[in-house]
């Protein structure tokens, strides 16, 4: 009887365990984010073009994102260790010294740059100018022009003379000589406050003909409202900055006439610089997941990524890409207009 009685009790022992373990792992949370295929997100509904022309495609340019699960339990860390579709990584790794909530600003911040440069690049490779220079900003002060002009400051105009970069105020100081007194248009960086002051003009001390100002000069850009076309990109509540490439390619199929996809569904990872460049991003085996499972055509990604996209495309293509140019051969190679974009005549 006693026998079975421990028998029972070892049983119960570990039922109670067992639940235990259970519940654990259930209600446990982890320092981890776990990343899983997410989803691809056609692009042409989210641009609208407020002045000018636009074309809808027939084709469609999409970004892939990764779903990002910021707060797992044991059976998640679980699926994250053994699956390969699932990436874990610590928090700190993420987060820094950033909290929950500030990491999520800082990935909409990210977005909102990278709306902004996939814009101008596109604008850019039209052959307009999304920027343009308002005068000549300051970053540091020194020798004659300390205590008169400060990093607030910015130069329009040397004796009359519009400047509007930093090379038209280096050309202009050059024209004088050391001692000489000269005339600055100034105002702050919003516009604000103009005034007219005078300086006189210090010598380099590793050329002492060679007159001196002071100052560590910087091109204040502004915004270019007299361009014939203005572009808004709506990407609801996603941040980051991988869509940098697909936001460029959508805005150019969209502001331009023909096909620049040749009909194919294409998607698309990858940061953009402003010089066109196509940068580094994470995720990628995820976001090839993701793309293949919405039965893209096309799949874009970064270069040196091009290896890892592969291993999970199945017979979906991929190409990888350095820069806008490249990426708009591979359309081009597939039947689409991407060596000969151009605005359309009025």
């Amino acid at each position: 009887m006693d026998r079975k009685i421990s028998k029972k009790w070892k049983i119960g022992i570990l039922f109670f365990l067992l639940v235990g373990f259970l519940t654990s792992m259930t209600f446990i949370q982890l320092p981890y984010f776990a990343f899983k295929p997410g989803s691809v997100n056609e692009l042409s509904r989210r641009i609208v073009v407020s002045k000018g022309k636009s074309f809808e495609p027939s084709g469609e340019v999409h970004f892939t994102t990764i779903s990002q699960d910021s707060s797992i339990n044991g059976w998640e860390f679980l699926e994250g260790t053994f699956k390969e579709s699932v990436h874990l990584i610590d928090e700190d790794s993420i987060l820094g010294t950033r909290n929950r909530d500030e990491n999520q600003t800082f990935n909409f911040d990210l977005m909102r740059v990278s709306k902004s440069t996939a814009v101008s690049v596109a604008l850019s490779h039209l052959g307009l100018e999304p920027y343009k220079a308002t005068g000549v900003g300051i970053a540091s002060v020194g020798g004659p022009s300390e205590g008169i002009l400060t990093t607030s400051d910015v130069i329009v105009a040397v004796n009359e003379k519009e400047v509007l970069t930093d090379q038209d105020l280096i050309i202009e100081i050059r024209e004088h000589n050391p001692s000489e007194i000269i005339q600055l248009n100034i105002e702050k960086i919003d516009g604000s406050d103009p005034r007219e002051i005078s300086i006189k003009l210090g010598a380099r001390e590793d050329e002492p003909s060679v007159a001196f100002l002071g100052i560590a000069p910087q091109t204040r850009i502004e915004d270019n409202d007299d361009l014939p076309v203005q572009v808004l990109v709506n990407t609801g509540r996603i941040g980051g900055n991988s869509a940098g490439l697909a936001l460029t390619l959508s805005v150019l199929d969209i502001l331009t006439p023909g096909e620049l996809t040749a009909g194919f569904q294409i998607a698309t990872t990858g940061t953009i610089d402003l010089e066109g460049n196509v940068g580094n991003i994470g995720g990628v085996e995820q976001k090839t997941i993701t793309a293949r499972k919405a039965g893209m055509d096309l799949f874009l990604v970064p270069e040196n990524s091009l290896e890892k996209a592969k291993k999970h495309a199945g017979k979906m293509r991929v190409e990888g890409v350095v820069n806008l140019d490249d990426a708009l051969k591979v359309l081009t190679d597939m039947g689409g207009n991407g060596d000969s974009l151009e605005l359309p005549e009025n």
